[in-house]
């Protein structure tokens, strides 16, 4: 991959995880507009996670201009995903080319190219960096915090239609990886998804045993080692592949990093470990679909996506077979190559075109008794 690419992308991830902090607690938003309420959420299922991240955990939620003046209407609601090293003020304070969730919105429902619904935008980053969205014995269980905790919270304290067929999950990057899990696992709970630049759907291209970072990681002693802010691409697969496998292939008893590694060092080569190894082929979805056909089929949209220009060759490799995948079980999907596009170049103008209104053609915004 050029140095040049790697760059830029490495930018777009260190933009999306330094902007302004989120100020919790408010809400935004004047007569005729939406609104923004940027609060925390009890996230028991996180509870005596070995990595120390807080119970309480941030969280956006944006309300359509006619919830406060129309207070008996009910709304779908979509889950957003953000990617790793990144936040829920990805999509508020302007991570991508400027977005920010609150106008927004407003302005996509104003034009016509959505309809009304409730956003919510959890935080999904750890110690590491990501957790994922995953279950696991070291980060604590993120999959359950956000389809049971999260969920059970938005529908209590919202005026949600709450129902399978009325809630979507999307994602970008690693909340890609997330959203296309949790429909596949969970269509009693979403019923549509949209995973863009999806990564870690599969063990391709620059996460395979090929990538030379794999040899610093399997060589580090202690935590302390780890750059948790990445300035080189190395570094940023380093902390990428301790976080992946914290989430993956947890084990409290397996070193500095309490995991098992899918890769490990001999005579100065990195080769399979295949307990490892095999751990991180059960969460990944490229080798999930049979198993999981029944879900997938009752999926209201599935659509994937990623750019001309993607960086990530696991990316650009493991989405295209996950639609083969599909395709050869006979699972709906939509997947497209769109141009121009790099990982993160073009993810505003992918809500604008395409998932909005995905989700406004797919979701069910019917309410009781119509």
């Amino acid at each position: 991959m050029p140095a040049r690419k790697l760059l830029s992308a490495l930018r777009v991830l260190f933009l999306i995880s330094v902007l302004t902090p989120v100020v919790f607690g408010q809400a935004t938003g004047q007569a005729g507009e939406g609104q923004l309420i940027e609060t925390k959420v009890s996230a028991v299922s996180l509870k005596n996670n070995l990595l120390g991240d807080p119970i309480e955990q941030a969280v956006v939620i944006y309300l359509p201009p006619s919830y406060r003046t129309s207070p008996a209407k009910k709304y779908p609601t979509l889950y957003l995903l953000h990617g790793f090293t990144a936040g829920p003020k990805a999509w508020t304070s302007g991570g991508y080319q400027g977005m920010k969730l609150q106008p927004f919105m407003d302005e996509m429902i104003k034009s016509g190219k959505s309809r009304e619904m409730i956003v919510v935008a959890p935080n999904g980053r750890n110690f590491y960096g990501g957790a994922f969205y995953s279950n696991s014995a070291v980060n604590g269980n993120w999959e359950d915090y956000i389809y049971q905790d999260l969920v059970a919270y938005v529908d209590k304290t919202y005026r949600t239609l709450a129902r399978a067929e009325s809630r979507g999950v999307a994602g970008h990057s690693m909340g890609g990886y997330g959203a296309v899990m949790l429909g596949m696992k969970h269509p009693d709970v979403f019923s549509a998804v949209y995973a863009l630049s999806p990564c870690c759907l599969g063990i391709e291209g620059d996460i395979t045993e090929e990538n030379p970072a794999w040899l610093k990681v399997l060589r580090l002693t202690s935590r302390d080692q780890l750059k948790l802010q990445p300035q080189s691409f190395d570094e940023f697969f380093m902390v990428a592949f301790v976080a992946t496998s914290a989430a993956f292939s947890p084990n409290p008893a397996g070193g500095p990093f309490q995991v098992d590694f899918p890769f490990r060092e001999k005579d100065g080569r990195v080769e399979k470990n295949e307990n490892g190894y095999a751990r991180w082929k059960a969460k990944m979805p490229l080798y999930l679909v049979e198993e999981n056909k029944t879900n997938l089929l009752k999926l209201r949209g599935l659509f994937l996506d990623y750019g001309q220009k993607e960086e990530f060759s696991h990316i650009r490799i493991s989405t295209s077979l996950f639609s083969k995948a599909l395709s050869e079980s006979g699972i709906p999907h939509v997947f497209e190559l769109y141009e121009r596009g790099d990982h993160g170049s073009l993810i505003r103008q992918r809500f604008e075109t395409r998932v909005v209104q995905f989700f406004s053609a797919k979701l069910d915004f019917s309410e009781p008794g119509q």
